[in-house]
């Protein structure tokens, strides 16, 4: 069953991943926004709408932990959608690669190598 109704958590996290990361968030509208709704808006509101609004963790600490996740999980597509994010939040290339290097001795050198590979892809210029 399909839900079109746009919740007020779904809003928020629209509003979030719009304000954070625009051209992935777009290009996620677009690609699952008629072909899977109900992906879209769980992906909105669950994650962005009601877990990044939470109270208890800064931004940078809450990222940090998201960040983290993806990488050891070994989700490379979303691990560069939340490096944007990062980015937007004031992360910068070395405290990102600083962070991904922590990983190393507990999920592995392919896990910190393919995370920091991908801070240089975003970060080209720095």
């Amino acid at each position: 069953m399909s839900s079109t109704a746009v919740s007020p958590n779904m809003e928020k996290g629209l509003a979030f991943f719009r304000k954070h990361n625009p051209a992935a968030a777009q290009a996620l509208e677009e690609k699952l926004g008629d072909f899977a709704p109900d992906l879209m808006r769980l992906v909105a509101e669950f994650p962005f709408g009601e877990m990044y609004g939470r109270d208890g963790l800064d931004p940078k600490l809450r990222q940090s932990a998201t960040l983290s996740a993806l990488a050891c999980g070994g989700h490379e597509n979303q691990l560069r959608i939340h490096i944007g994010i990062a980015r937007s939040l004031g992360f910068t290339r070395d405290e990102l690669v600083e962070l991904f290097m922590q990983l190393a001795p507990y999920a592995g050198f392919p896990v910190t190598i393919n995370a920091v590979l991908a801070v240089k892809d975003i970060y080209p210029d720095t």
